[in-house]
Formats: structure tokens, C-alpha cells, sequence
């Protein structure tokens, strides 16, 4: 790589990680015994939501039963774990038993010339997973918020990489691609060791805590934890939202239930308000509102009802840094609206109508941007 590009490659891992920080907040969990499967629940922490909804464990280990999990993985060596998602400890076969002990032999072998030779401490830091057999194991995580600011992040500074190399080393697949996609996801995310997918709006990924591994057993238990997740949306359990001013419209009457499903197919649930903090979860007095069809799909209406002028022109700012590594091609959107962009971090679709701000979050939803825009135009009609 040369002098010239250095700052470029520099600039795109920031503003790729500065957008992956952007979607890694949580909500909070909803509460009720762990009894190894998901029920449905109504309850909500706000107002009284008008749409079934479903629970997030209270225990990590929750998402699926301990038999399920050997019925993928074989069998564990005890317990699942509530360590930063769940931690399923496998039994380990005689094979990677083997394989590490040759490690730890290599090891301490090149250990001994670094010591005969001064070349180094013999207890200096090197990789020692070999030597403990609780990192054959497997993390599960599952996140509900929809953020795909990662994944997004991700995406661009592979493309802004891949630009660099010369035409004849390029693959020429944008990772998006269906081709890129397995089976039963949406996209393919990025894991140690591991897998990571997600479907509408849920995350799911299978941690390895070692290279030892398989990885195949990773996306298997990934893909087992995602067919038996009730495809119902999920309740926000905390109360915050962004900051607006007391409003009195009504969110979802800006697009009925007929027209979306036109372009959506049809809901699971009648529209719902959500909360703008994670937009495809139910908050009774949320200020957006989101539409769910079949796979976790979710495609949210967010209206900003005065003073957006300011709002729009700060994020055109923030577009134009990342069109610095990460430049889009030229988007033409148009309709009954002043001005209209793609949203820099959250790949939303931003429509300005005088003072007034409609964001459409489609990249969790069934639909493309072309009917993301269709939907846009009839509900900024009534804007």
C-alpha cells in the first residue's frame, strides 16, 4: 500500500468503527421465570401496548433449551453459563484433545530456545487456550434492536479495501449480495471463530472461544436459536426516547395497514408505535411506528414534526465524511418532498418536507429501497 493511501485506510477503519459503536447499545430485558421457551407476553414497562408480543429472556441461557443445544453441538460439559450472552461448554472429543497437547508440546519446545538462546522469557505472553478445556466452548448472543450501523460500518470499509487493489484481484461482489447470504439470513456477520446472522431485526451470533472450534457447529446452533424465536415483536422495557416536543399526532396515521402490506405483504400485527431508541420494538407512547411482517421483518415510519431543518442539515454533514471512504452512488428520490438522503450511520431514508423530518428505516423490513420509497411518498402525503 502506498504513502497516499495510508490515511485513507486509516479514516475508513474509524469511521467504520465509530459506526459500529453507534449500534451497540441494548435494550433491557423483559422480566418473568427462564422456562426454557418463549412465551408470548403483553406486558410493557409504558403504555399498554395493542399488539401480542414476545419476551426476552431474563436469563441469556433462555433462548433455547440445554437438550436443543446438544442436539446441535453434542454433548457439554456441564451447565450453560451466563457470561456475557450464554457460554455452552462442549465436551471435548479425543481429536482436539490430541491436536492441543502437540500444541503445548511445540510450545514449550520453542519456549526452551527462547530461553537457551536469551531470546526471550520463557514465561512470556504467549496463547495458552490449549491448556484449558473450558474454551471449547461456544458464546450465544441475541440482540432484538435492529442496529445495523456494524453492519453497515463493515460493509463499507470492505468495499472502500476492495477499491484499492488492482481491478484484477477484486472479486467483484458487493457483500450484500444475495450470493453472500445463507441460507435462512439476511446477512452474514462478521464472528471470531464463529457466526454471526441476522434476520429483520434480530442478531444472532455463536461465538468460539478458541480456533479449535468448529465453526459449522457455531452457524448450526445460530440457525436452531433463530427457528424457534416466536416471530412476534418484542416489547421495549425501557421508557427512553429521543428527545422531541410535545406532539399529539399519531404516528401510524401516516401510512394505513392496506397500503404497507401492498409493498410489505402481509403483517403479522396491526402497525405499532415503537420507540425511536430501537425502532422495531412496542413502546405504547413511541414516537415512530413500525410495521412487522413474517421473519422478524420490521419497516419503520419515523416522523419528526417541526424544527428537522437543523437535524437533516447535521446528518448531510455527517453523509459527506463517511462519502469520504464509503462514497454512495448517486440515489435519485424522488417525490413529494424538498430534499432527500440516505442516512450516513443508520442507512435510513431521510425525506424533508419544510420543517418537517420523515425517516424510513427499510433495511430490517421486507422491502427494497424502490418500495421504501413508494411507502415514503403516500405518508409524507399526509405530513
Amino acid at each position: 500500500m502506498t504513502a497516499t493511501t495510508t490515511p485513507n485506510l486509516y479514516l475508513a477503519t474509524a469511521i467504520a468503527v465509530a459506526l459500529v459503536a453507534c449500534g451497540t447499545d441494548e435494550d433491557g430485558t423483559a422480566g418473568g421465570k427462564n422456562t426454557g421457551d418463549l412465551a408470548v407476553d403483553t406486558r410493557l414497562a409504558v403504555s399498554e401496548p395493542s399488539v401480542r408480543t414476545t419476551a426476552v429472556p431474563a436469563d441469556p441461557c433462555g433462548w433455547i433449551p440445554v437438550s436443543e443445544v446438544e442436539a446441535v453441538v453434542g454433548k457439554l460439559s456441564g451447565p450453560p453459563r451466563p457470561v456475557d450472552g450464554c457460554r455452552y461448554t462442549l465436551l471435548m472429543p479425543q481429536e482436539a484433545i490430541a491436536k492441543r497437547q502437540m500444541a503445548i508440546d511445540q510450545r514449550e519446545q520453542l519456549r526452551a530456545q527462547l530461553k537457551n538462546f536469551s531470546l526471550g522469557s520463557p514465561n512470556g505472553v504467549m496463547a495458552d487456550h490449549d491448556r484449558d478445556p473450558g474454551t471449547y466452548a461456544l458464546t450465544l448472543k441475541v440482540d432484538v434492536s435492529g442496529a445495523v450501523a456494524g453492519e453497515l460500518g463493515a460493509a463499507a470499509a470492505g468495499q472502500v479495501l476492495q477499491s484499492w487493489q488492482p481491478p484484477q484481484q477484486r472479486d467483484g461482489q458487493n457483500p450484500s449480495e444475495e450470493a453472500d447470504k445463507p441460507d435462512g439470513w439476511d446477512a452474514q456477520l462478521p464472528v471470531p471463530y464463529g457466526f454471526g446472522g441476522r434476520i429483520g431485526h434480530l442478531h444472532i451470533s455463536v461465538m468460539g472461544e478458541a480456533p479449535d472450534v468448529p465453526r459449522d457447529l457455531a452457524q448450526a446452533l445460530a440457525a436452531r436459536v433463530r427457528d424457534r424465536i416466536p416471530d412476534l415483536p418484542f416489547p421495549a422495557t425501557n421508557p427512553y426516547q429521543v428527545l422531541t416536543k410535545e406532539q399529539k399526532q399519531q404516528p401510524c396515521g401516516l401510512l394505513t395497514r392496506a397500503k404497507a402490506e401492498a409493498v410489505l405483504g402481509p403483517l403479522v400485527v396491526e402497525p405499532y408505535r415503537s420507540t425511536s431508541y430501537h425502532l422495531p420494538l412496542v413502546h405504547g407512547d413511541g414516537h415512530a411506528c413500525a410495521y412487522f411482517t413474517s421473519g422478524h421483518h420490521v419497516f419503520v415510519l419515523s416522523p419528526t414534526w417541526s424544527d428537522a431543518q437543523q437535524a437533516f442539515n447535521i446528518e448531510k454533514g455527517l453523509g459527506g465524511l463517511a462519502s469520504l471512504v464509503a462514497p454512495q452512488d448517486n440515489v435519485v428520490l424522488k417525490g413529494p418532498w424538498d430534499q432527500a438522503r440516505v442516512g450516513a450511520a443508520s442507512g435510513a431514508l431521510q425525506f424533508l418536507k419544510g420543517d418537517r423530518l420523515l425517516e424510513v428505516h427499510y433495511l430490517t423490513s421486507s422491502t427494497d429501497m424502490r418500495g421504501a420509497v413508494k411507502l415514503a411518498a403516500q405518508a409524507m402525503e399526509r405530513m
